[in-house]
């Protein structure tokens, strides 16, 4: 197994002989890493929850920034956002690149963790919608009614549970209340969540929760698109504009 300082001189080697080919050269580098989690720059970065779950976008970002000026920030950000499964690659390619174990675990954490909070989103949805179809007013209850729906109780109970489950030390950083939540614990109370319902509901009733959260999140990217199609629209017409003021001025 390679060690992490390799595997940074390997990618940047690879970045560098290749830049067409940067995001494959960049999955290498998170088939190839060997650890799970790591403390970098005073931060706890939780690449494989639960042993189960693997965020490569997250292990990509770090890598990434670690190869600063090789990769233009603007490209690797609207890459490691992209709401898609499998980053643009086709599903075998993907996995092919990533190795079995690890793609398996993408998809433990794409299912437990990304579809969850889309379908926690559509609940929600759903609930303001059935309020305001009925003639009363939106409120911020609605999450709290989605919590209730999925998992049958409310969210500060449920995180409560999930700190005693896990053995967590309220006195830790982290561990405090829920708009101090880190995304590392965040991530982590998802994938609880996920499972929760996954123990608690019939096959039925998660084949369509898991269809709602699928079209959420298709949605999403297809908002995505259209917001980054504005962007480079707005980017092609400035860059126009650039261009048709600099020729006026040769010409005068």
């Amino acid at each position: 197994m390679l060690d992490t300082d390799s595997v940074l001189l390997t990618l940047r080697a690879d970045l560098v002989s290749d830049e067409e080919s940067w995001k494959s050269s960049v999955l290498k580098g998170v088939a190839n890493w060997p650890l799970a989690s790591e403390e970098l720059r005073g931060e706890t970065l939780d690449y494989l929850i639960g042993g189960e779950a693997f965020d490569w976008r997250l292990l990509a970002q770090r890598l990434l920034q670690d190869c600063a000026q090789l990769v233009a920030d603007e490209l690797w950000l609207e890459w490691i956002t992209e709401p898609t499964m499998f980053g643009g690659f086709e599903e075998p390619d993907f996995m092919r690149v990533l190795g079995v174990d690890k793609f398996r675990a993408h998809l433990s954490y794409f299912y437990g963790v990304t579809v969850e909070q889309s379908l926690i989103a559509a609940v929600e949805e759903e609930v303001t919608h059935r309020r305001v179809a009925s003639g009363r007013q939106a409120t911020d209850a609605s999450l709290e009614q989605a919590y209730q729906m999925l998992y049958g109780n409310e969210r500060d109970h449920l995180w409560e549970v999930f700190k005693l489950e896990v053995g967590a030390n309220p006195a830790r950083p982290g561990w405090r209340h829920k708009d101090e939540h880190t995304l590392r614990y965040e991530d982590a109370f998802m994938y609880w969540l996920f499972k929760l319902r996954m123990e608690r509901s019939d096959p039925a009733k998660i084949a369509s929760d898991t269809r709602k959260g699928l079209a959420k999140l298709e949605r999403m990217r297809q908002n995505h698109e259209r917001r980054l199609g504005v962007l480079r629209s707005d980017r092609f017409n400035e860059t126009l504009k650039r261009v048709t003021r600099n020729s006026k001025r040769k010409r005068s």
